[in-house]
């Protein structure tokens, strides 16, 4: 069996479908591979098999037009979670900014606080210390 001409079409097929993700490149190509062989193992010959295929420049822009508009109803049905995660992600920043600004307060307070009480302490310039007894 000749699969060079099959292996010549399946590069050219790949080489049209370039543009889509590797995976969805990947997956288009191995079912068309598939079916190539799978024709010429039920008794066609190569040239049949690939006759009763479209060119694969003509198949490779049907899979494109067909991912782009199953891509395009994704995105539009997808298109309210996406905007939800966003708002969500937005209020967790909002939350944890809040949260800092009430550490600092608080810790600006405690040290304010702190040195209210502390010693030394300065009267009119005066600088008082506590005697330590021995």
């Amino acid at each position: 069996m000749d699969n060079r001409k099959i292996n010549e079409y399946i590069r050219q097929l790949e080489f049209e479908l370039e543009p889509l993700p590797k995976k969805d490149r990947d997956h288009h190509i191995v079912e068309v591979k598939d079916h190539l062989l799978q024709s010429v193992n039920d008794g066609k010959s190569v040239e049949q098999v690939l006759k009763s295929f479209l060119p694969a420049n003509e198949l490779a822009k049907e899979i494109k037009a067909e991912f782009q508009q199953l891509y395009s109803a994704s995105f539009s049905e997808n298109r309210y979670q996406i905007k939800q995660k966003s708002s969500k992600k937005v209020w967790i920043t909002v939350i944890v900014l809040i949260g800092i600004i009430f550490i600092a307060i608080f810790l600006a307070i405690a040290v304010f606080i702190g040195s209210l009480s502390g010693n030394p302490t300065d009267t009119n310039g005066i600088v008082e210390y506590e005697e330590i007894g021995n």
